[in-house]
């Protein structure tokens, strides 16, 4: 909504139900804890957008009547093996360090503790990272509110043919 916000014409080409890509997969998670290991900028930019989204869930909310249902409860990782979990934890602290003053925040989970939060956990899994950035949306709430915000302002959706 933002280009259109801004009075440009804007169409969106829309391959339709049949792209089962990431985009579409995964789009109503708000995931922060993974992203900008090597790379802080991508780091901080990443959580500066998940700050966010408590604004546009109610600016769509106001401008369209949809509520997006976005949550931030944290997100778990979880790990399969001591191995995997080592290089979690190295990841992770890495990501900490590299963040300097913006500061990281997380905590590893043994099995015990994420059992505690995830009643019937699988016998694999020795634990899990988390951090309190992480959250959702409801993603047919949100898929259907940027729509109709879209056409609201003057965008123009085009279906390709499958």
């Amino acid at each position: 909504m933002g280009s259109s916000r801004a009075g440009l014409k804007v169409a969106l080409l829309d391959e339709g139900d049949v792209a089962f890509r990431a985009s579409r997969g995964n789009f109503g998670l708000v995931w922060v804890q993974s992203k900008g290991d090597g790379a802080p900028h991508y780091q901080r930019w990443t959580r500066q957008s998940a700050d966010q989204w408590p604004a546009l869930a109610e600016e769509l909310l106001t401008k369209t009547g949809i509520a997006v249902e976005h949550h931030r409860p944290g997100g778990l990782h979880l790990c399969l093996d001591e191995a995997e979990i080592e290089a979690r934890h190295a990841m992770m602290e890495r990501m900490r360090m590299q963040s300097g003053n913006f500061g990281f925040d997380y905590r590893m989970l043994n099995r015990r503790e994420l059992a505690d939060l995830l009643p019937g956990l699988g016998a694999t899994v020795v634990g899990a990272s988390w951090t309190p950035y992480d959250g959702h949306a409801n993603p047919l709430n949100l898929l259907h509110a940027l729509h109709k915000g879209f056409v609201e302002k003057g965008g123009v959706i085009s279906r390709t043919a499958p």
